[in-house]
């Protein structure tokens, strides 16, 4: 049996979308200028922001970490039990293939034989769930606890992302105004960015962060972890020495310099009309 690890993602979220909070970033901030609202897209912070989000683990184990992404064909199954199941089947679709588009995958959707578990629950419905498909580890409990929507990957001998499980509960989502946050970070958590970071802004890894939707910045970070320079199995020190290359090579397709607007294509964002 090929060995596999469970890194979990847990979602919990303090005050995204808070109004007060927003407004008193407004007053505190000073005005950005050009060049500093686009700080992110320099090599130096993309290159650490990639580490953080790429090579550390929520609720997981942060030493030998490898690099792990999808090689093998994605498939994803809808288990949508609950709720507006029309409107969440598309909602779905539409980021899955906006991820596809971005790290150059296919994300197929099946009725079966899927590595990819996206279920649509109610809250009271989670832990039983959890315990069926990611099992009774205590980072999971901890997550559950902690988290409003949860998921997780495995990888195998080769470091290969081979399944990931979503559990997403549509009621408590909803109530708390965060369900599509809930489908849009943990889909692209497992796509192998597994960590959420205040070092990383403007990004929907950093749970003090406004965006709920990709930004600019986490659409290089998904470019960078599907780059040929880059391949699962990758050390820290192997992981660093491949970058710039990566990097070079988004910045000469200007992939870097027009990623606010590139990440808007066929988003999930401007389905929603904001």
């Amino acid at each position: 049996m090929i060995p596999l690890r469970h890194p979990l993602l847990p979602r919990a979220r303090t005050f995204k979308g808070g109004l007060m909070s927003l407004w008193s970033l407004v007053l505190l901030l000073p005005p950005l200028s050009l060049h500093a609202a686009d700080h992110w897209q320099s090599d130096a912070y993309l290159t650490q922001s990639f580490f953080e989000v790429a090579m550390k683990q929520e609720y997981g184990h942060e030493q030998n970490v490898r690099f792990s992404r999808w090689q093998q064909p994605i498939r994803l199954r809808l288990i949508n039990e609950f709720g507006d199941k029309p409107l969440q089947a598309e909602v779905v679709k539409i980021q899955s293939q906006h991820l596809a588009s971005i790290i150059g995958r296919p994300i197929t959707l099946v009725n079966d034989n899927a590595n990819i578990t996206l279920i649509m629950t109610q809250h009271s419905q989670m832990a039983s769930w959890a315990k069926r498909t990611m099992g009774q580890d205590a980072s999971i409990k901890m997550a559950l606890k902690e988290g409003l929507c949860i998921a997780n990957f495995a990888t195998n001998a080769r470091h290969e992302i081979a399944r990931a499980t979503i559990i997403i509960p549509v009621d408590y989502s909803r109530a708390k105004g965060r369900f599509l946050d809930c489908v849009v970070e943990e889909l692209t958590q497992v796509m192998g960015l597994p960590n959420d970071s205040d070092k990383v802004f403007p990004s929907i890894f950093n749970d003090n962060s406004i965006d709920s939707f990709p930004t600019g910045l986490d659409y290089v970070l998904l470019k960078l972890a599907y780059h040929p320079a880059l391949h699962p199995g990758m050390t820290a020190a192997e992981v660093h020495a491949a970058l710039p290359e990566a990097i070079k090579a988004l910045r000469a397709h200007r992939e870097i310099a027009q990623a606010n607007q590139r990440v808007q294509v066929n988003s999930l964002k401007r389905w929603a009309g904001l």
